[in-house]
């Protein structure tokens, strides 16, 4: 029989619960006062995520799921440090049943039929015939593009939702219209391009089952050498590809990160690279602070949490002030929690330094 599964927005403390979750940042942690360990964790659904903790046999129940499973769990809802936790009592891998309704995954909130014909605009307006001819042998393929359009932009923060690399996607192309309609000397068929097939590689690099993950591939390689194979090869089968236009544009898509720190091989060496990595950095960072500031008034705060990536509180705004939403003074210690390097033990944050939001 199927189980009905709260939604995690809308777990209250005290309730008990029973209900399938996507697992993630699984780590056995010690007790410090007495010998073992506990199960800490994060559960997840479409509605949102909570911290758990498993007190007894965690040993145990780690050793029947891995990181981004679907489980089962039966528990109670806890307030720790005035967040909300769940204390699992009991926990099993999901079985097909269970999984059946679960949405475990969030998507996003565009209308992603739009987001589609808007893309396949773009595509329609760039002339030079060579680059359109690349455009179309990716997105002229409907498997290709049904992929394309499920895609999370990435595993976690900025478009981390099914539709994400889509929504991502178009919106870097409309920031470049309009910086080309600013600055007409810019060769614009190659930013929209460049726009257009940036990120190709994530239809490799993360995959979606009960949560986002990268697969080996994407580990080992990244994003940004797969979409540059992918168009390598592209180019290949298009007869009379300009070298130099093939040039320009390997240099624009390997260098959209801006910096090596954050995973360019190459630093912007033209006006049109220095264009698409500013056009992509701005449309991640801008869908981040979004989706904190709902994040943040979905519970009447004017502040959000600290933003550890960008050290740093973000301002929500509210109707009406809640207890405690006050702007903490610049002396307010910044929660141990928060300092800390996250243990997820992912690549996506390894490494990263205040701002950066590529590979997140």
């Amino acid at each position: 029989m199927q189980m009905t599964t709260t939604p995690i927005a809308k777990l209250e403390v005290g309730e008990r619960v029973q209900g399938t979750y996507a697992a993630r940042n699984k780590s056995l942690a010690s007790f410090r006062s007495k010998p073992g360990q506990y199960l800490s964790l994060t559960l997840a659904d479409a509605t949102g995520e909570i911290p758990a903790r498993m007190w007894d046999n965690a040993e145990e129940a780690a050793a029947l799921f891995e990181g981004g499973d679907a489980i089962t769990v039966r528990g109670v809802i806890e307030e720790y440090r005035g967040q909300k936790q769940m204390v699992i009592e009991k926990l099993k891998l999901a079985e097909a049943e269970e999984l059946e309704g679960a949405e475990l995954l969030p998507s996003s909130n565009r209308d992603l039929a739009a987001l589609r014909e808007r893309l396949l605009e773009a595509i329609e307006s760039i002339r030079e015939p060579h680059l359109r001819a690349l455009v179309e042998a990716f997105f002229g393929d409907e498997e290709f593009m049904g992929r394309f359009c499920r895609a999370p932009g990435a595993k976690s923060l900025h478009h981390s939702h099914i539709g994400g690399l889509l929504e991502h996607t178009v919106g870097v192309v409309e920031v470049l219209e309009t910086v080309a309609r600013v600055h007409p000397e810019l060769d614009r068929d190659l930013l929209i391009a460049g726009a257009l097939l940036h990120d190709l590689g994530k239809v490799r690099e993360l995959e979606c089952g009960a949560s986002i993950e990268y697969t080996d591939q994407g580990r080992l390689v990244g994003h940004t050498v797969l979409t540059d194979r992918m168009v390598s090869r592209a180019i290949a089968d298009i007869e009379g590809f300009p070298q130099e236009l093939a040039d320009r544009l390997t240099h624009v898509l390997l260098s959209h990160h801006g910096q090596r720190e954050y995973g360019a091989p190459v630093l912007p060496m033209t006006a049109e690279a220095c264009a698409l990595h500013y056009a992509d950095n701005l449309d991640a960072h801008v869908q981040y602070f979004n989706q904190v500031i709902a994040d943040g008034r979905s519970t009447g705060s004017r502040w959000s949490d600290y933003q550890r990536l960008f050290e740093r509180y973000i301002y929500v705004g509210s109707s009406t002030e809640a207890p405690g939403s006050q702007l903490p003074p610049e002396s307010a210690e910044v929660p141990e929690s928060e300092r800390s390097a996250d243990d997820s033990g992912g690549a996506d944050e390894a490494g990263m330094q205040p701002g950066s939001l590529f590979d997140q």
